[in-house]
């Protein structure tokens, strides 16, 4: 498939890497690009050969959120619901992708753009990055799934002094606050991602999954629910042959071959 604004390619690592390619406009989200992004996750959804899923920006950004002239020409609310409908099918189709997802954070990361990189399982960020939930600038509210990820993030208090007062972060603040796993220099942005996502590509696919999935669910389980998910999904692995595979190499004290 052939996209305008957005770069897709898959290596021979297993990996895939999604690059929003709109630079001039700082990445920001456009209808195109929305819909190409979704259909860009589906792909690497159904493709078997995708085991992890990179998601970065090219130029000097992530993404600066939703693109001020798309939103400008909505004149009227049918056509406004209709943006943030788009805007909830791309949370949506993140939230339900059960591959490893990885934010390769190159520069700004603004209004939909934080709510993307919180989307993602785990987010690499260049020392020139910048998180910015700064709807309110704009006299907007959160939408794009932010107020659902940050709280749960940072806790009540701190996503709301961020959303309130659309606080821009340094790539080190936001580090410290638990939003970025890894802080690299920018020209090892790529390189250190991508060995981390083929590291993740080469582990138990089935048990990544599993404990993605579990993850997800604690977040809105009690103790006992969980405890039942944990135990489901752990008779799961243990029936699968890579389970087998790494007590063996356990034992034996030598690197698993998953399959």
């Amino acid at each position: 498939m052939e996209f305008q604004t957005i770069n897709y390619e898959v290596r021979d690592s297993k990996v895939a890497v999604l690059t929003f390619n709109r630079p001039e406009s700082f990445n920001a989200f456009n209808k195109q690009l929305v819909l190409e992004c979704c259909q860009a996750v589906h792909m690497a959804a159904r493709d078997e050969q995708v085991r992890v899923l990179v998601m970065t920006g090219a130029g000097r950004a992530f993404s600066a959120g939703g693109d001020l002239a798309w939103l400008r020409a909505a004149d009227d609310n049918i056509k406004k619901r209709e943006i943030l409908d788009l805007a909830n099918e791309m949370a949506i189709t993140l939230a339900g992708f059960e591959k490893i997802i990885i934010a390769a954070v190159n520069g700004v990361a603004a209004g939909a753009g934080t709510a993307v990189v919180l989307a993602c399982d785990m987010a690499v960020a260049s020392t020139q990055a910048r998180f910015a939930p700064n709807f309110v600038h704009i006299a907007a509210v959160p939408d794009t799934a932010a107020s659902w990820y940050l709280p749960r993030k940072l806790g009540y208090h701190k996503a709301a002094e961020l959303m309130l007062t659309g606080s821009l972060l340094d790539a080190r603040q936001a580090y410290e606050l638990g939003l970025f796993n890894h802080l690299v220099e920018p020209e090892q942005l790529m390189p250190y991602t991508l060995e981390l996502a083929s590291k993740l590509a080469a582990g138990p696919q089935r048990a990544l999954r599993y404990i993605k999935k579990m993850l997800k669910m604690s977040l809105s389980n009690d103790l006992p629910a969980q405890v039942e998910v944990e135990a489901s999904l752990q008779l799961m692995a243990w029936s699968d042959s890579d389970f087998m595979e790494g007590v063996s190499a356990f034992i034996q004290k030598r690197p698993p071959a998953f399959k």
